[in-house]
């Protein structure tokens, strides 16, 4: 008599294989969405400090030139001073023999784009619609005296987004992480 043995697992082993790969997700999940926030945040980290870098470049490159009030040719393009030699506008101040010293329209996302050649998409803030779930890496907008950019890649609705804003007369940063307007 020949006997024939079986291989194989039993359901009590399969069961056990079961809840073990379980518990290792759930404590493995929480920990890869955080890894997965910090690198969004260490994207946005490195994109403000290549744009901040740019602006004091344009500045370093304003005062070797003799602090001239015209067009300083620098990155992609003509991009004008301000009074304090820093990069604010690409809009022509033909005819005037003072800078241009105030934001409008679209000077915070021309002077991003204009400074940095990157893979990030960036697009000017529109009202009424949301910063969340923005189709592109980083939306600019301006308040005031300030250009502000916002890095919403991998953000969920009603967390706090990394911001970089940008003085265009001080020449002042300030990087830090809120709840965007709505």
């Amino acid at each position: 008599m020949n006997k024939k043995k079986s291989s194989g697992f039993t359901l009590i082993e399969l069961i056990t294989v079961i809840v073990i790969l379980a518990i290792l997700a759930v404590v493995a999940f929480p920990r890869f969405m955080s890894y997965q926030k910090e690198a969004h945040f260490s994207t946005a980290d490195s994109a403000f400090a290549s744009f901040e870098s740019a602006v004091n470049l344009y500045h370093d490159k304003w005062l070797t030139e003799g602090e001239p009030i015209g067009v300083v040719n620098y990155a992609t393009g003509n991009i004008y001073p301000t009074s304090t030699g820093y990069p604010l506008t690409l809009r022509d101040n033909a005819g005037s023999n003072s800078p241009i010293d105030k934001l409008e329209g679209n000077d915070c996302l021309d002077l991003w784009r204009s400074l940095l050649t990157t893979d990030l998409t960036v697009a000017h803030h529109i009202d009424g619609k949301p910063v969340y779930n923005h189709n592109d890496d980083i939306v600019s907008w301006y308040t005031g005296d300030q250009c502000y950019y916002y890095y919403t890649k991998g953000a969920d609705i009603g967390e706090e987004l990394p911001i970089l804003y940008y003085n265009p007369v001080s020449g002042e940063f300030t990087k830090k992480t809120e709840r965007p307007f709505e």
